[in-house]
Protein backbone atom coordinates (compact mmCIF):
# COMPACT_ATOMS: atom_id res chain seq x y z
CA UNK A 1 0.00 0.00 0.00
CA UNK A 2 1.52 3.22 -1.08
CA UNK A 3 1.03 6.17 1.58
CA UNK A 4 2.06 9.51 1.07
CA UNK A 5 4.09 10.86 3.44
CA UNK A 6 2.71 14.71 2.92
CA UNK A 7 -1.33 13.10 3.25
CA UNK A 8 -0.10 11.45 6.24
CA UNK A 9 1.25 14.51 8.01
CA UNK A 10 -1.79 16.45 6.12
CA UNK A 11 -3.69 15.59 9.16
CA UNK A 12 -1.94 17.37 11.67
CA UNK A 13 -2.65 20.58 10.56
CA UNK A 14 -6.35 19.49 9.77
CA UNK A 15 -7.16 19.56 13.33
CA UNK A 16 -8.96 16.76 14.60
CA UNK A 17 -10.45 13.58 12.81
CA UNK A 18 -14.62 14.69 12.36
CA UNK A 19 -15.59 10.88 14.16
CA UNK A 20 -17.41 9.69 17.36
CA UNK A 21 -16.73 6.76 19.34
CA UNK A 22 -18.15 5.43 22.55
CA UNK A 23 -16.69 6.50 25.89
CA UNK A 24 -13.12 5.19 26.45
CA UNK A 25 -10.59 5.40 29.58
CA UNK A 26 -7.93 7.30 27.52
CA UNK A 27 -6.55 9.41 30.34
CA UNK A 28 -4.49 12.47 30.02
CA UNK A 29 -0.62 13.04 30.61
CA UNK A 30 -0.20 15.51 33.63
CA UNK A 31 2.48 17.16 31.21
CA UNK A 32 -0.36 17.40 28.51
CA UNK A 33 -2.75 18.57 31.20
CA UNK A 34 -0.25 21.39 32.71
CA UNK A 35 0.00 22.54 28.60
CA UNK A 36 -3.75 22.63 28.35
CA UNK A 37 -4.16 24.74 31.73
CA UNK A 38 -1.05 26.76 30.44
CA UNK A 39 -3.11 27.84 26.99
CA UNK A 40 -6.61 28.57 29.40
CA UNK A 41 -4.51 30.88 30.89
CA UNK A 42 -2.60 32.70 28.28
CA UNK A 43 -4.69 32.40 24.77
CA UNK A 44 -5.74 35.82 24.08
CA UNK A 45 -9.05 34.66 22.65
CA UNK A 46 -10.06 33.49 25.99
CA UNK A 47 -9.33 36.85 27.36
CA UNK A 48 -10.88 38.73 25.56
CA UNK A 49 -14.20 36.70 25.97
CA UNK A 50 -13.90 36.55 29.68
CA UNK A 51 -14.12 40.76 28.82
CA UNK A 52 -16.93 40.24 26.86
CA UNK A 53 -18.57 38.16 29.79
CA UNK A 54 -17.77 40.90 32.45
CA UNK A 55 -19.14 43.52 30.13
CA UNK A 56 -22.74 41.35 29.85
CA UNK A 57 -22.86 41.12 33.00
CA UNK A 58 -22.48 44.53 33.81
CA UNK A 59 -25.42 45.34 31.00
CA UNK A 60 -27.79 42.87 33.10
CA UNK A 61 -26.53 45.43 36.24
CA UNK A 62 -27.33 48.36 34.42
CA UNK A 63 -31.27 46.64 33.08
CA UNK A 64 -31.48 46.62 36.51
CA UNK A 65 -31.11 50.26 37.39
CA UNK A 66 -34.23 50.90 35.62
CA UNK A 67 -36.67 50.59 38.19
CA UNK A 68 -34.28 52.62 40.88
CA UNK A 69 -34.32 56.40 41.02
CA UNK A 70 -33.02 59.26 39.77
CA UNK A 71 -32.22 62.20 41.25
CA UNK A 72 -30.41 65.18 39.47
CA UNK A 73 -29.03 68.59 40.50
CA UNK A 74 -30.17 71.11 38.10
CA UNK A 75 -29.63 74.67 37.17
CA UNK A 76 -30.57 77.19 35.21
CA UNK A 77 -30.03 80.92 34.75
CA UNK A 78 -32.13 83.24 31.83
CA UNK A 79 -31.83 86.90 30.81
CA UNK A 80 -35.68 88.46 29.53
CA UNK A 81 -36.09 91.55 28.42
CA UNK A 82 -38.30 92.75 28.14
CA UNK A 83 -40.34 91.33 30.67
CA UNK A 84 -44.24 92.16 31.10
CA UNK A 85 -45.07 94.67 33.64
CA UNK A 86 -47.96 97.33 34.69
CA UNK A 87 -47.76 100.52 35.52
CA UNK A 88 -49.79 102.46 38.26
CA UNK A 89 -49.49 105.89 40.32
CA UNK A 90 -48.38 105.54 43.69
CA UNK A 91 -48.51 109.31 45.53
CA UNK A 92 -48.63 111.47 42.56
CA UNK A 93 -45.51 109.24 40.90
CA UNK A 94 -45.58 106.12 38.48
CA UNK A 95 -44.75 102.84 39.43
CA UNK A 96 -43.72 100.14 37.56
CA UNK A 97 -44.55 96.55 38.51
CA UNK A 98 -42.70 93.91 36.68
CA UNK A 99 -45.08 90.61 36.16
CA UNK A 100 -41.96 88.64 35.19
CA UNK A 101 -38.46 88.92 36.30
CA UNK A 102 -35.41 89.71 33.32
CA UNK A 103 -33.13 87.62 35.52
CA UNK A 104 -34.51 84.34 35.83
CA UNK A 105 -33.14 81.78 37.76
CA UNK A 106 -34.16 78.42 39.23
CA UNK A 107 -32.10 75.62 41.15
CA UNK A 108 -33.67 72.59 42.37
CA UNK A 109 -32.87 68.88 43.28
CA UNK A 110 -35.36 66.31 41.26
CA UNK A 111 -36.16 62.82 41.63
CA UNK A 112 -37.59 60.53 39.28
CA UNK A 113 -38.47 56.29 39.72
CA UNK A 114 -40.39 53.88 37.52
CA UNK A 115 -43.14 52.54 40.05
CA UNK A 116 -44.79 50.42 37.52
CA UNK A 117 -43.64 49.37 34.29
CA UNK A 118 -45.83 46.14 33.36
CA UNK A 119 -42.75 43.64 33.26
CA UNK A 120 -40.50 45.65 30.83
CA UNK A 121 -37.84 46.02 32.95
CA UNK A 122 -37.92 42.15 34.13
CA UNK A 123 -37.61 41.42 30.80
CA UNK A 124 -34.86 43.85 29.60
CA UNK A 125 -33.16 42.24 32.71
CA UNK A 126 -33.93 38.72 31.41
CA UNK A 127 -32.39 39.74 28.23
CA UNK A 128 -29.53 40.62 29.25
CA UNK A 129 -28.80 37.21 31.36
CA UNK A 130 -29.84 35.60 28.51
CA UNK A 131 -26.88 37.39 26.35
CA UNK A 132 -24.56 36.56 29.09
CA UNK A 133 -24.96 33.09 29.07
CA UNK A 134 -24.29 32.96 25.12
CA UNK A 135 -21.13 34.57 25.81
CA UNK A 136 -20.33 31.86 28.70
CA UNK A 137 -21.54 29.43 26.41
CA UNK A 138 -19.11 30.58 23.77
CA UNK A 139 -16.52 30.99 25.95
CA UNK A 140 -16.65 27.31 26.86
CA UNK A 141 -16.54 26.19 23.63
CA UNK A 142 -13.49 28.56 22.47
CA UNK A 143 -11.68 26.72 25.89
CA UNK A 144 -12.82 23.37 24.82
CA UNK A 145 -11.35 24.02 21.33
CA UNK A 146 -8.24 25.20 22.36
CA UNK A 147 -8.02 21.79 24.92
CA UNK A 148 -8.45 19.53 21.85
CA UNK A 149 -6.23 21.62 19.55
CA UNK A 150 -3.36 21.27 22.28
CA UNK A 151 -4.19 17.33 22.51
CA UNK A 152 -3.96 16.88 19.25
CA UNK A 153 -0.87 18.82 18.65
CA UNK A 154 0.88 17.38 21.46
CA UNK A 155 -0.10 13.93 20.37
CA UNK A 156 1.12 15.21 16.49
CA UNK A 157 4.40 15.64 18.22
CA UNK A 158 4.63 12.10 19.86
CA UNK A 159 3.72 10.80 16.74
CA UNK A 160 6.14 12.51 14.58
CA UNK A 161 9.05 11.63 17.09
CA UNK A 162 7.50 8.13 16.55
CA UNK A 163 7.84 8.43 12.73
CA UNK A 164 11.41 9.64 12.75
CA UNK A 165 12.36 6.95 14.90
CA UNK A 166 10.71 5.00 11.95
CA UNK A 167 12.53 7.18 9.10
CA UNK A 168 16.12 6.85 11.73
CA UNK A 169 15.64 2.99 11.16
CA UNK A 170 15.25 3.14 7.42
CA UNK A 171 18.43 5.65 7.02
CA UNK A 172 20.90 2.62 9.20
CA UNK A 173 19.69 -0.13 6.92
CA UNK A 174 19.94 1.96 3.87
CA UNK A 175 23.01 2.71 4.80
CA UNK A 176 24.40 -0.64 6.08
CA UNK A 177 23.43 -1.81 2.58
CA UNK A 178 25.74 0.95 0.82
CA UNK A 179 29.09 0.19 3.22
CA UNK A 180 28.28 -3.48 2.37
CA UNK A 181 28.00 -2.75 -1.60
CA UNK A 182 30.63 -0.56 -1.54
CA UNK A 183 32.89 -3.20 -0.41
CA UNK A 184 31.13 -6.02 -2.89
CA UNK A 185 32.51 -3.09 -5.71
CA UNK A 186 35.99 -3.16 -4.58
CA UNK A 187 35.87 -7.09 -4.89
CA UNK A 188 34.46 -7.17 -8.11
CA UNK A 189 30.77 -8.19 -6.72
CA UNK A 190 28.83 -5.45 -7.78
CA UNK A 191 28.44 -2.74 -10.03
CA UNK A 192 28.69 1.13 -9.17
CA UNK A 193 25.15 1.46 -10.20
CA UNK A 194 24.50 -1.00 -7.32
CA UNK A 195 26.16 1.64 -5.17
CA UNK A 196 24.81 4.48 -6.25
CA UNK A 197 21.00 3.46 -6.18
CA UNK A 198 21.20 2.33 -2.18
CA UNK A 199 23.25 6.08 -2.00
CA UNK A 200 19.89 7.43 -3.20
CA UNK A 201 18.11 5.27 -1.06
CA UNK A 202 20.01 6.65 1.80
CA UNK A 203 19.06 10.40 0.35
CA UNK A 204 15.39 10.02 -0.39
CA UNK A 205 15.06 8.55 3.41
CA UNK A 206 16.94 11.19 4.57
CA UNK A 207 14.80 14.00 3.03
CA UNK A 208 11.73 12.20 4.23
CA UNK A 209 13.29 11.92 7.76
CA UNK A 210 13.59 16.14 7.28
CA UNK A 211 10.16 16.47 5.93
CA UNK A 212 9.06 14.67 9.40
CA UNK A 213 11.48 17.14 11.49
CA UNK A 214 10.22 20.22 9.80
CA UNK A 215 6.36 19.09 10.26
CA UNK A 216 7.28 18.56 14.00
CA UNK A 217 8.94 22.12 14.46
CA UNK A 218 5.67 23.44 13.09
CA UNK A 219 3.28 21.41 15.64
CA UNK A 220 5.92 22.49 18.32
CA UNK A 221 5.72 26.41 17.02
CA UNK A 222 1.33 25.85 16.99
CA UNK A 223 2.00 24.57 20.71
CA UNK A 224 3.95 27.73 21.57
CA UNK A 225 1.08 30.00 20.39
CA UNK A 226 -1.88 28.01 21.91
CA UNK A 227 0.13 27.82 25.02
CA UNK A 228 2.00 31.23 25.05
CA UNK A 229 4.51 28.75 26.53
CA UNK A 230 8.01 29.30 24.49
CA UNK A 231 9.73 26.39 26.77
CA UNK A 232 7.25 23.41 26.42
CA UNK A 233 7.97 20.10 27.50
CA UNK A 234 7.80 17.78 24.89
CA UNK A 235 10.17 14.87 26.22
CA UNK A 236 7.93 12.73 27.13
CA UNK A 237 5.61 13.36 23.94
CA UNK A 238 5.93 10.00 22.31
CA UNK A 239 5.86 8.03 25.04
CA UNK A 240 2.84 8.80 25.81
CA UNK A 241 1.32 8.81 22.29
CA UNK A 242 2.09 4.78 23.08
CA UNK A 243 0.40 4.61 25.81
CA UNK A 244 -2.62 6.64 24.57
CA UNK A 245 -2.92 4.45 21.27
CA UNK A 246 -2.74 1.14 23.45
CA UNK A 247 -4.76 2.00 27.02
CA UNK A 248 -8.08 2.82 25.90
CA UNK A 249 -10.36 0.70 22.78
CA UNK A 250 -11.92 2.44 20.38
CA UNK A 251 -15.90 1.08 19.66
CA UNK A 252 -18.84 2.35 16.99
CA UNK A 253 -21.17 4.62 18.53
CA UNK A 254 -24.54 3.82 18.90
CA UNK A 255 -26.14 6.65 16.86
CA UNK A 256 -29.65 5.62 17.29
CA UNK A 257 -29.46 4.60 21.29
CA UNK A 258 -27.75 7.58 22.67
CA UNK A 259 -27.41 10.38 20.04
CA UNK A 260 -29.80 12.01 22.64
CA UNK A 261 -27.10 11.95 25.39
CA UNK A 262 -25.19 13.08 23.26
CA UNK A 263 -26.45 16.20 21.69
CA UNK A 264 -27.35 16.58 25.85
CA UNK A 265 -23.85 17.26 26.26
CA UNK A 266 -22.28 18.83 23.00
CA UNK A 267 -21.41 22.46 23.29
CA UNK A 268 -22.61 23.75 19.63
CA UNK A 269 -26.14 22.39 20.08
CA UNK A 270 -26.09 23.81 23.81
CA UNK A 271 -25.05 27.09 22.31
CA UNK A 272 -28.11 26.98 19.91
CA UNK A 273 -30.42 25.75 22.52
CA UNK A 274 -29.14 28.92 24.75
CA UNK A 275 -29.88 31.38 21.35
CA UNK A 276 -33.49 29.72 21.00
CA UNK A 277 -33.96 30.91 24.84
CA UNK A 278 -32.56 34.60 24.07
CA UNK A 279 -34.51 34.50 20.80
CA UNK A 280 -37.84 33.45 23.44
CA UNK A 281 -36.82 36.24 25.54
CA UNK A 282 -36.65 39.21 22.45
CA UNK A 283 -39.85 38.57 21.74
CA UNK A 284 -41.11 39.03 25.53
CA UNK A 285 -39.27 42.13 25.09
CA UNK A 286 -40.60 43.16 22.32
CA UNK A 287 -44.29 42.39 23.49
CA UNK A 288 -43.86 44.68 26.72
CA UNK A 289 -42.43 47.78 24.48
CA UNK A 290 -45.68 49.52 24.02
CA UNK A 291 -47.06 48.74 27.50
CA UNK A 292 -47.58 51.68 29.70
CA UNK A 293 -45.40 53.64 32.20
CA UNK A 294 -46.51 54.85 35.49
CA UNK A 295 -43.77 56.55 37.17
CA UNK A 296 -42.87 59.26 40.14
CA UNK A 297 -41.00 62.63 39.49
CA UNK A 298 -40.41 65.42 42.40
CA UNK A 299 -38.11 68.53 42.62
CA UNK A 300 -37.17 70.90 45.67
CA UNK A 301 -35.17 73.92 45.16
CA UNK A 302 -35.31 77.86 44.41
CA UNK A 303 -36.55 80.18 41.66
CA UNK A 304 -37.49 83.21 41.26
CA UNK A 305 -40.79 84.97 39.44
CA UNK A 306 -43.56 84.94 41.76
CA UNK A 307 -45.26 87.70 42.24
CA UNK A 308 -45.45 90.13 43.68
CA UNK A 309 -41.75 90.27 43.95
CA UNK A 310 -40.59 88.67 41.06
CA UNK A 311 -36.83 88.90 41.71
CA UNK A 312 -36.91 87.44 44.91
CA UNK A 313 -35.37 83.74 45.21
CA UNK A 314 -38.26 81.57 46.87
CA UNK A 315 -38.24 77.78 47.85
CA UNK A 316 -39.94 75.69 45.18
CA UNK A 317 -41.28 71.81 45.64
CA UNK A 318 -43.22 69.84 43.26
CA UNK A 319 -44.15 66.50 43.12
CA UNK A 320 -46.50 63.95 41.15
CA UNK A 321 -47.10 60.91 39.64
CA UNK A 322 -47.52 60.22 35.38
CA UNK A 323 -49.16 57.47 33.38
CA UNK A 324 -47.94 57.02 30.10
CA UNK A 325 -50.01 54.90 27.63
CA UNK A 326 -48.84 54.79 24.21
CA UNK A 327 -51.33 54.40 21.87
CA UNK A 328 -49.96 54.26 18.38
CA UNK A 329 -46.27 54.21 16.54
CA UNK A 330 -47.13 53.11 13.66
CA UNK A 331 -46.67 49.54 13.70
CA UNK A 332 -43.30 49.89 15.17
CA UNK A 333 -44.14 47.09 18.07
CA UNK A 334 -45.85 44.86 15.76
CA UNK A 335 -43.02 44.88 13.18
CA UNK A 336 -40.06 44.73 16.26
CA UNK A 337 -42.77 41.35 17.19
CA UNK A 338 -42.72 39.87 13.53
CA UNK A 339 -39.22 40.16 13.53
CA UNK A 340 -38.19 38.81 16.67
CA UNK A 341 -40.50 35.79 15.97
CA UNK A 342 -38.61 35.07 12.57
CA UNK A 343 -35.36 34.70 14.66
CA UNK A 344 -36.74 32.67 16.58
CA UNK A 345 -37.70 30.58 14.13
CA UNK A 346 -34.49 30.75 12.68
CA UNK A 347 -32.51 29.84 15.96
CA UNK A 348 -35.01 26.26 16.23
CA UNK A 349 -33.82 25.49 12.81
CA UNK A 350 -30.07 25.81 14.10
CA UNK A 351 -30.37 23.30 17.08
CA UNK A 352 -32.45 20.87 13.95
CA UNK A 353 -29.32 21.57 12.11
CA UNK A 354 -26.88 21.20 14.89
CA UNK A 355 -28.07 18.19 16.07
CA UNK A 356 -28.68 16.73 12.54
CA UNK A 357 -24.40 17.65 12.15
CA UNK A 358 -24.04 15.86 15.07
CA UNK A 359 -25.31 12.77 13.81
CA UNK A 360 -23.86 13.21 10.52
CA UNK A 361 -20.23 13.59 12.45
CA UNK A 362 -21.20 10.14 14.41
CA UNK A 363 -21.89 8.43 11.62
CA UNK A 364 -18.73 9.70 9.57
CA UNK A 365 -16.74 8.56 12.83
CA UNK A 366 -18.10 5.24 12.57
CA UNK A 367 -17.38 4.97 9.03
CA UNK A 368 -13.65 6.02 10.18
CA UNK A 369 -13.19 3.83 12.77
CA UNK A 370 -14.38 0.98 10.78
CA UNK A 371 -11.65 1.63 8.39
CA UNK A 372 -9.24 2.70 10.42
CA UNK A 373 -9.36 -0.40 12.76
CA UNK A 374 -9.39 -3.02 9.64
CA UNK A 375 -6.48 -1.55 7.57
CA UNK A 376 -4.72 -1.20 10.91
CA UNK A 377 -5.39 -4.67 11.89
CA UNK A 378 -4.15 -5.59 8.28
CA UNK A 379 -1.02 -3.58 8.65
CA UNK A 380 0.10 -5.69 11.87
CA UNK A 381 0.26 -8.98 9.08
CA UNK A 382 2.15 -6.32 6.87
CA UNK A 383 4.06 -4.55 9.11
CA UNK A 384 6.04 -8.80 10.01
CA UNK A 385 5.57 -9.81 6.32
CA UNK A 386 7.76 -6.63 5.12
CA UNK A 387 10.17 -7.44 8.25
CA UNK A 388 10.85 -10.96 7.30
CA UNK A 389 11.32 -9.79 3.45
CA UNK A 390 13.61 -7.31 4.56
CA UNK A 391 15.61 -9.99 6.14
CA UNK A 392 15.42 -12.21 3.76
CA UNK A 393 16.86 -9.50 1.30
CA UNK A 394 19.56 -8.86 3.80
CA UNK A 395 20.56 -12.22 3.68
CA UNK A 396 19.94 -12.69 0.29
CA UNK A 397 22.45 -9.53 -0.41
CA UNK A 398 25.24 -11.02 2.00
CA UNK A 399 25.60 -14.22 -0.19
CA UNK A 400 24.93 -11.81 -3.30
CA UNK A 401 22.22 -13.09 -4.73
CA UNK A 402 19.91 -10.22 -5.04
CA UNK A 403 19.31 -7.40 -7.39
CA UNK A 404 18.91 -3.83 -5.81
CA UNK A 405 15.60 -3.63 -7.28
CA UNK A 406 14.77 -6.73 -4.93
CA UNK A 407 16.49 -4.73 -1.87
CA UNK A 408 14.86 -1.16 -2.52
CA UNK A 409 11.34 -2.94 -2.58
CA UNK A 410 11.90 -4.90 0.61
CA UNK A 411 13.10 -1.70 2.39
CA UNK A 412 10.15 0.12 0.89
CA UNK A 413 7.71 -1.96 2.20
CA UNK A 414 9.37 -2.09 5.44
CA UNK A 415 9.30 1.69 5.52
CA UNK A 416 5.52 2.10 3.99
CA UNK A 417 4.33 -0.60 6.57
CA UNK A 418 5.76 0.94 9.97
CA UNK A 419 4.49 4.44 8.69
CA UNK A 420 0.82 3.69 8.12
CA UNK A 421 0.37 1.63 10.93
CA UNK A 422 1.31 4.85 13.07
CA UNK A 423 -0.79 6.88 10.99
CA UNK A 424 -3.87 4.68 11.52
CA UNK A 425 -2.72 4.54 15.45
CA UNK A 426 -2.48 8.38 15.39
CA UNK A 427 -6.20 8.32 14.05
CA UNK A 428 -7.41 6.19 16.23
CA UNK A 429 -6.38 8.04 19.28
CA UNK A 430 -7.52 11.41 17.65
CA UNK A 431 -11.21 9.42 17.71
CA UNK A 432 -10.98 9.15 21.57
CA UNK A 433 -10.40 12.86 21.56
CA UNK A 434 -13.29 13.11 19.68
CA UNK A 435 -15.43 11.63 21.65
CA UNK A 436 -14.67 13.44 24.19
CA UNK A 437 -15.15 16.71 22.83
CA UNK A 438 -18.41 15.62 20.78
CA UNK A 439 -20.00 14.63 24.49
CA UNK A 440 -18.94 18.08 25.98
CA UNK A 441 -16.33 16.82 28.06
CA UNK A 442 -13.19 19.33 28.96
CA UNK A 443 -9.99 17.91 28.93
Amino acid sequence: MKLSILTILSLLTAGLVRAQTQPTDLTLPGDLRTLIQQANTNYPVLKQQQQLIQAGEVRVDIARTAMRPQVNLNGSYTYITPVPSVTFPINGTEAVLKLAPNNNINGNVSVGQTIYDFGRTDAAIKQAADNVQILRRNFELTQQTIGYQVAAAYYGIGYLQQAIIVQDSVIRTAGANVRLLSQRLQNGDALPYDVLTQQVRVKASTNRKIELQNQLERQIAQLTFLTGNANIDISQAAQQFKLGMTTAAVSLFDVNGQLQSAAAGNKEVLLAQDRVKAAETDILVTNKAGMPNFGFSGTAGYKNGYPLNVEQLRSNVAAGVALTIPLYAGKRYQLQNQAAQLNLNASRYAVETANAQLRQNIALLNADIRSNQTRLANLETQVLQSRQALDIANARLRNGVITNVELQSAETGVEEAELGRLTFQYQLLLNQLELKRLLGESL
